[in-house]
């Protein structure tokens, strides 16, 4: 339940960020289009570009880091630590077939014995969401570095102050908000699942995605709170 919350929060959060930051971008884009003239500022738009692409295949990065490391946790731990599992379900028919015990069946995945109980599970979406959280993981972080690289490069020429603050504050407030909320579900979760797991594991709330997420966006916070105190003493300097 708590994971369904915080999925519906991260997502109204992330769309609200990105809502925020294209009225910004246009509206500052407006602003400073007859200043970047006069300062031969030709390149904005390639600018925006390379920070939006940026933030966004990061954002895509850690969701497969996400996805890969509760899948781990599966295997170290236990299934129903990073997912939910189904009731065994009996076939209706039975009951009026003679039989004098019901066949188990599942409607979804196989039956799987998981901490000494049957339950229904796909065996194969551990592997699976492994080779989807990496295929993620590799394809965004070499798009954010040849990104990274780009904006390098780009400026060498020109600095876009006000597109470079944007982009550290905007990081800033997602993983920093992604933290603030995945780290007490982790430990709430974690908690329940040592000390007061019920024995129907059908009945566990899984705590591995919170726990991954807390991981991953943890540190990224810290990140994006040194280069945005950087870049403030830099601008408090020049003047």
């Amino acid at each position: 339940m708590l994971a369904g919350v915080f999925s519906l929060v991260f997502s109204g959060l992330f769309t609200l960020a990105i809502l925020a930051a294209i009225i910004y971008l246009i509206i500052k884009g407006n602003r400073k289009q007859e200043v970047a003239k006069k300062k031969g500022n030709k390149n904005l738009l390639l600018h925006i570009y390379l920070y939006l692409i940026s933030f966004a295949t990061l954002i895509i990065a850690v969701v497969g880091i996400t996805i890969s490391l509760n899948a781990l946790f599966s295997y170290k731990i236990s299934i129903p630590f990073s997912y939910s599992v189904n009731q065994l379900a009996y076939d209706p028919k039975d009951e009026f077939s003679g039989m004098t015990e019901s066949t188990e069946k599942c409607y979804q995945g196989e039956i799987t014995n998981i901490l000494g109980q049957n339950a229904c599970f796909d065996e194969n979406k551990q592997k699976k969401s492994i080779i989807t959280g990496l295929t993620l993981t590799i394809s965004m972080l070499i798009l954010f570095a040849l990104h990274r690289i780009a904006i390098k490069f780009a400026e060498k020429k020109d600095i876009i102050i006000w597109l470079k603050k944007l982009y550290n504050f905007a990081s800033l407030i997602i993983y920093s908000v992604v933290s603030i909320i995945a780290t007490p579900i982790s430990i709430y979760l974690t908690i329940t699942y040592a000390y007061f797991r019920p024995e129907d594991i059908t009945q566990i709330e899984a705590p591995g995605s919170a726990i991954a997420l807390a991981i991953v966006s943890i540190p990224l916070w810290i990140i994006f709170l040194i280069a945005t105190l950087k870049l403030r003493d830099k601008e408090e300097k020049e003047k």
